[in-house]
């Protein structure tokens, strides 16, 4: 099958330039505008080309290969010092290897992909580059965009791999982690807590780099742990939601073993009437519940346990709990947020969840119905609060060989 070496230009605007930049100057510039871009796909594919640069994390570009290797060649005319890649793949299957030209007219690999962002900072400049399908099959890109030298700008997402919590937020889909729980993530970031953002849902790709800009600007740096459940919701009765995600077994399994790998001491989760009623929220909350006590018991799903051990969570918070009531101050000015609060946070980490704004939720603030400062504490294994302001009162912060 003959390649395709139809290279498309992609003429950005030259302001595009000054969005990375620091004052100090000191911040990596953007130098997709002076790229070109090859595909080994077939004619077809290539004409979705630009997706890689429109800036819509909803479109995406398709290597795919079936008889030879499946790449993408990128060509520049600046140095190339960094790459900056944003796949789209619901289930993270797909896999990358980054090559760089060799010096003999061959390409040698200089990085991999780890997750849905990837930042890839290059040891040497390059002008010719390469992303190679891992398995010589279909890769879906959603954005590059490709730095000259200088800093990573703070924006661009380099994560890292979670290891023990102090506090796990639990939430169910993509933006429920801020409507619902606000200031969680950035305030316990600046207090310097280990946090670990786990979703029970995996929706579309779109969605999940959505979710990751949003926690990301949060403050979160651990990569987040996605449990794995289809966005299949709606109803009404918790047993229907168990029944659309397979059982409650299932279910608690996934949980179970999400608690097992971060060792988390606090949890906090949706509450147990779901909010507004919707069902997924209700079964997080129920799972949550259950799964406290699965954890611990290393006779409950095995395989997790020899794999991570046993491990009992210290607290459970619900939001809007009736009982043991604490009220969260997420107005506090934030020093590592440039003085903005938890609310002013949690309300720009909303708008990176571009495709669900549209719906038009609440605003970010103290009181009203769904009151995102108004939890209880359902479970403690170190007894009750006192100060009732604190997710962490009673909990000893871990220490770096934990």
């Amino acid at each position: 099958m003959k390649k395709i070496k139809r290279i498309i230009r992609l003429a950005l605007p030259a302001v595009l330039l000054l969005l990375w930049i620091s004052a100090a100057g000191e911040t990596a510039e953007k130098v997709t505008y002076a790229c070109s871009f090859t595909s080994s796909s077939s004619e077809r594919d290539e004409n979705y080309l630009t997706n890689l640069v429109d800036g819509n994390l909803g479109t995406y570009f398709t290597i795919r290969n079936k008889k030879e290797e499946a790449y993408l060649e990128i060509r520049s005319e600046e140095p190339v010092f960094g790459v900056y890649v944003m796949l789209s793949d619901r289930e993270r299957k797909d896999r990358y290897e980054l090559m760089a030209e060799d010096g003999s007219g061959g390409w040698k690999k200089i990085g991999e992909s780890r997750y849905l962002t990837n930042w890839h900072p290059l040891e040497e400049a390059q002008t010719a580059l390469r992303i190679r399908a891992a398995d010589g099959g279909k890769l879906r890109i959603a954005e590059i965009v490709l730095y000259g030298e200088g800093e990573k700008p703070e924006e661009v997402q380099d994560w890292q791999e979670g290891g023990k919590a102090d506090l796990m937020l639990l939430a169910c889909h993509p933006d429920d982690e801020v409507l619902w729980f606000a200031g969680v993530m950035p305030v316990y970031a600046e207090k310097g807590w280990r946090v670990q953002l786990a979703m029970m849902t995996s929706p579309n790709g779109e969605r999940q780099l959505e979710l990751l800009n949003s926690a990301w600007h949060c403050g979160m740096r651990n990569y987040p742990c996605f449990i794995g459940l289809e966005d299949r919701n709606g109803q009404k009765k918790m047993d229907r939601q168990y029944a659309l995600w397979e059982g409650e077994d299932r279910v608690h399994r996934l949980v179970t073993e999400c608690f097992r790998k971060y060792r988390p001491e606090v949890v906090v989760t949706h509450g147990e009437k779901g909010e507004y009623g919707h069902s997924g929220h209700q079964v997080t909350a129920d799972s949550a519940k259950k799964c406290i006590g699965y954890a611990a018991d290393s006779g409950k799903y095995p395989e997790s346990a020899e794999k991570y051990g046993a491990w009992q969570v210290k607290k459970l918070y619900l939001h809007q709990y009736e009982e043991n009531q604490v009220t969260m101050d997420w107005g506090q000015p934030l020093d590592s947020f440039g003085g903005k609060t938890g609310f002013d946070i949690a309300g720009e980490a909303f708008q990176c969840h571009r495709s669900q704004v549209k719906i038009g939720h609440y605003t970010f603030q103290q009181g009203g119905k769904y009151d995102n400062t108004a939890f209880g504490l359902y479970f403690s294994a170190v007894g009750e609060d006192s100060g009732k302001n604190d997710f962490m009162e009673n909990i000893r912060q871990s220490s770096p060989d934990d």
